[in-house]
Parts: structure tokens; sequence; C-alpha cells
């Protein structure tokens, strides 16, 4: 029985299985069971309820997984502090971002990351919204979007503008809107997540003008949501990232571009990197100033 017993353990509980447990141990799922059978033995009581749809701690079960998560931190806490005496770091950091970040420019910031930080290791998950750094299931986040939760220490890396757009074969039998309020005559693409049922349109002088929208088809996919309209399904309201090529070479077109894209309260969208406490171990706050400056750099270098 060690450390890493406790923490498939842990594993198996916050991902709802062994499979998916012994992946992210990096284990086949007969050795995982396995473990888990032998750590069952050693303390004397069965830990986990399986059945073929679930998986939950016994009240045995509970009682160590509260004893575990603290060693886990405790144990974390204490290699972080040494290894920065020696100016070393490592670990696993779990990393939750949306679907067009981890496709876009977070593979190549990893990179990046592994080469200066080989010892420390990343576990990323796909999640539309932080909520899981409250949970306890992620350590960083990477959020574009509102303001976060006011729970979660959010460090703002800049903002960004969104775009209405459509397909010029859209726009063949839909003729493109003038106005905020011919909007809602349009077909629109929106996000599950995170678009409200109005879009809100900021005009030059400040006035902001808000409009109820039809949403044709919705999906929690920035990504699909940019194929969609590719397609020419409806129109989109998207980030300047995700569109700026598809304008250039003509496959979309900018609808009111005297105009800009915000939240009901006038704010802008802007990019995040997230952590649930302002003390988090050294790999954490690594890769989280690794990600924020190579963000901003990418920013800064996409607007000159």
């Amino acid at each position: 029985m060690d450390l890493d017993d406790f923490r498939l353990l842990c594993a198996a509980v916050d991902r709802g299985g062994i499979a998916p447990a012994a992946r992210e141990c990096g284990l086949s799922p007969s050795m995982a069971s396995r473990r888990i059978a032998a750590l069952e033995k050693t303390m004397g009581a069965k830990l986990l309820l399986r059945t073929t749809r679930s998986l939950a701690p016994t009240e045995a079960g509970e009682a160590l997984l509260a004893w575990a998560r603290s060693a886990l931190v405790d144990w974390g806490r204490v290699r972080d502090e040494i290894g920065a005496m020696q100016g070393q770091a490592a670990g696993l950091v779990r990393l939750a971002t949306n679907d067009y970040a981890a496709s876009a420019y977070l593979p190549a910031i990893l990179a990046s990351f592994a080469r200066r930080q080989p010892e420390i290791r990343v576990a990323v998950s796909i999640a539309q919204e932080p909520a899981r750094l409250l949970d306890g299931a992620c350590d960083l986040a990477v959020h574009a979007g509102r303001r976060p939760d006011a729970d979660l220490i959010g460090r703002r890396i800049y903002e960004y503008s969104r775009r209405l757009v459509a397909a010029p074969s859209y726009l063949a039998s839909c003729p493109a809107p003038r106005t905020p309020a011919e909007v809602a005559r349009h077909l629109c693409l929106t996000h599950t997540v995170s678009e409200p049922s109005e879009w809100t349109f900021e005009a030059a002088d400040g006035t902001l003008h808000a409009q109820r929208i039809h949403s044709y088809m919705a999906c929690d996919s920035w990504t699909m949501l940019l194929e969609l309209a590719v397609a020419g399904i409806g129109i989109a309201r998207l980030s300047d990232s995700l569109v700026r090529q598809p304008i250039a070479d003509g496959r979309l077109v900018e609808l009111l571009p005297d105009m800009r894209s915000v939240y009901a309260d006038g704010d802008p969208p802007a990019m995040w990197v997230l952590v649930a406490h302002r003390s988090v171990p050294l790999r954490t706050r690594l890769l989280a100033d690794h990600i924020a400056h190579e963000l901003l750099a990418l920013h800064r270098s996409n607007h000159r």
C-alpha cells in the first residue's frame, strides 16, 4: 500500500469508475481493479460499491477518502517545498479548458512547458465552464468568456472581441442584418452553455442594444459552431481568433462590423487563467504562469 493506491482510489470516485481512473493513473483497468482489491483487503473493509453503471464509496471508503485526500495534499505540498529549495517541481496538474483552446493553441503551449518542466505532468479535460475547480476535479482552468465565479481566483490575460458572422451561401437567401433588431429575423447558432437568449451589441457611442434571438441550432462546442456557420446554416457570434481566417479567405462575412458584441452589462469577453485557491502547489503556479505568459504573447502577435 502506497500513496499511488490512495491516488487511484480518489480518481475512481472522482471519475465515477475504475476504467477512467486507470487511464488517469497510467494503469490497465485490470491492474487498477487488483490494486483497489488489495487496498480493501489491507483495510479489512469494502471501500467502493460498484455496479455496471455507477461507483460510490462506502462509509469506510468515505472515511479513507477524506484521509487520503488530505494526505495527498500534504505530500504534494511537502514535495513542492523541497523541490522549490532545489529549484525543481514535479507532479500532476489537472487542467480544464474548452474544446477550442484544447485544439487551437494549448498543444503548443503545453509542449513548450514540457520542455521547461519535464517532471510536471499535465492531464487536460474538456469543460465549457470553470466550475470543476470548485468541486476539486481540476487544479487550473483556462476560461474564455465573462468574469468567472467570485469564489475562483482569476487572472485576466486580455479582453477579446466577438464578431457576428455568416457564410456567403446563407446570405444569398437571407439578406444581411443592418441593425440588431434585424438579427431577430435570422437563424442564430448559439452556444448552449455560454450564450443567453439575448445578444447585446454596443454602438460606437457606447449605447447598448439588447436583442432577443431565435436559436435555430445550439451546441456546446465553439469549433462546431464555426463549422455550422461556414456550412451556411445560420449566423453566429464567435471570437475574433476563431473567425479571422475564415473571413480573410471568404468563407465567412462579418455582419454589423460597426458594433461590438458584449455581455448584457456591457463587459467584453476576456481570457482568464483560474485557480480555486490563492495557495496552490508550485507545479500549478508554474503552469499557470507559463500559460498566461504564452497566451498574452500570442494575443499580441496576432494584433500587431
